[in-house]
């Protein structure tokens, strides 16, 4: 199993720190047609979601494939000026990953796959989260696992203390985690919301937005 999560990552399944991404203005943005947007490879789509934040700022959109694979599709909605933040992916794991899985149990697989994408993410976190909650649900691809990490000081925003803050700063948040696999197919999604880190707000962003996606690549 640890082999199969370093193929996925070496075909960039599995996408690179967040904060590193938002000034990759060039890279190609999916297409939005009546308020649903298409990723770029077509992997999946999803209802864009309504602004959370008091003030109605709306989602900018971000993609997260910065290789031009056209294997996976990974973006990001986000409106960081409150901390809120949801990923989208969906993407076809190579034969030799998909077979080692396959012999795995497969709540092992996806319990696997949850963090290994989460820490993809989130390599700017100083310990692994903890797992608050987990679950499984079924989906259109199959079980999917349902997680609340709580990560330490993992806000992106920062407590205010009259001088430019650091990481020390921050404060815990939780993030949910849903991951689903169909042979191949795996798909996910995350949310966090540090202006309500509050574990039932950031799973229920997640599981609404899990269920407005529309996998593409499943036929």
């Amino acid at each position: 199993m640890i082999r199969a999560l370093r193929l996925l990552t070496t075909r960039a399944l599995l996408f690179v720190p967040i904060l590193g991404l938002l000034t990759a203005c060039a890279i190609p943005q999916g297409t939005i047609r009546d308020g649903e947007y298409t990723s770029p490879n077509r992997m999946f789509s999803v209802r864009i979601p309504k602004p959370s934040n008091w003030a109605g700022v709306p989602y900018a959109i971000a993609n997260l494939n910065t290789t031009g694979d056209s294997q996976y599709d990974k973006v990001m909605f986000h409106v960081g000026d409150f901390g809120t933040y949801l990923v989208a992916s969906t993407g076809l794991a190579p034969a030799d990953s998909v077979a080692l899985m396959d012999k795995d149990d497969p709540r092992t697989v996806l319990r696997n796959l949850s963090q290994a994408t989460l820490m993809a993410w989130r390599r700017d976190l100083g310990a692994l989260p903890v797992v608050a909650q987990e679950s499984f649900i079924e989906s259109p691809y199959g079980e999917a696992i349902v997680r609340v990490y709580l990560a330490e000081k993992g806000s992106f925003l920062a407590k205010a203390q009259g001088r430019r803050p650091t990481r020390d700063d921050a404060f815990d948040t939780n993030i949910a985690s849903i991951v689903a696999r169909q042979g191949p197919v795996i798909v996910h999604v995350i949310a966090q919301n540090d202006s309500s880190p509050n574990a039932s707000t950031v799973t229920k962003m997640a599981i609404e937005f899990f269920r407005d996606m529309k996998v593409l690549a499943v036929r």
